[in-house]
């Protein structure tokens, strides 16, 4: 694989980016909705007043778990928030473990692109071209290589990790690559979450929901383990009032979620 092909299709895929990509940077509160129309080819998405399945699950989102686990959990991530790779790597393995296999949860994750737009949207269109069943697995993987990836961007031997990234979802030539970054629908895709995630009123990632209420509580993994299996156990759909507070703790937590901006 040529790196000088891999680097000028990952700086082709920054520049479309930061063409389409939202604004939505960890520091603000609120997203700038990304253009329509990227490119000419790309198919038309929802006006942001007509948007669909915000709080529930939708066509073509990206799902593990039991379709028959009676509570659903809908996720806005970014592969290039330092929260979310922390999430990820130290909670995420106990909420899958002990929520997601046992058939308490369905677990439903929405990209939502943030700064370096070039490394973000590249890792996700990258996930999307993996095999369904994979998808999750690159996600897993750029989360828990994400400061690697950030310190490879830094020194310029970014096409390095980003050739590890293509060959974990089965690209495996400049061709595999080029082609893979260049569908129009993969874009559409990051578009609707984005409209998703505005509708949502969304501030910030990692951004949880679950039976459509906004998660406001601790996120660590024993809470959500907590939380989950009582309403399992309770057959209860809706969160508790407790759950939709910000505590004293949380609000120091959640400012943690916007630093890094790349």
């Amino acid at each position: 694989m040529s790196k000088l092909f891999l680097t000028s299709s990952i700086l082709a895929t920054g520049l479309f980016a930061l063409t389409t990509v939202s604004s939505f940077a960890q520091t603000t509160p609120k997203s700038t909705p990304i253009p329509e129309d990227p490119i000419e080819t790309a198919p038309e998405t929802l006006p942001t007043d007509e948007v669909d399945f915000v709080f529930s699950e939708a066509p073509g989102d990206h799902v593990i778990g039991s379709d028959t686990a009676p509570i659903t959990m809908i996720t806005y991530a970014s592969v290039t928030c330092g929260h979310c790779g922390k999430w990820f790597q130290d909670e995420w393995p106990v909420v899958k473990r002990e929520l997601i296999e046992t058939g308490k949860m369905r677990f439903v994750l929405r990209p939502l692109p943030t700064p370096p737009a070039m490394l973000s949207v590249t890792g996700f269109l990258m996930a999307e071209c993996a095999p369904e069943e994979e998808y999750f697995s690159s996600i897993e993987y750029q989360m828990n290589n994400q400061e690697t990836i950030f310190e490879a961007a830094q020194n310029g031997t970014v096409q390095e990790e980003y050739s590890k990234v293509a060959a974990q979802v089965g690209l495996n030539n400049d061709e595999e690559i080029n082609a893979c970054l260049s569908i129009p629908e993969n874009m559409a895709r990051l578009q609707l979450s984005q409209k998703r995630a505005d509708a949502a009123e969304v501030q910030g990632v990692p951004a949880f929901y679950v039976g459509g209420q906004a998660y406001k509580g601790k996120q660590d993994g024993t809470t959500l383990v907590s939380l989950i299996s009582s309403m399992y156990e309770s057959g209860q759909s809706n969160l508790p009032e407790s759950a939709l507070k910000k505590d004293a703790a949380h609000e120091t937590e959640e400012g943690h979620h916007h630093e890094h901006e790349g």
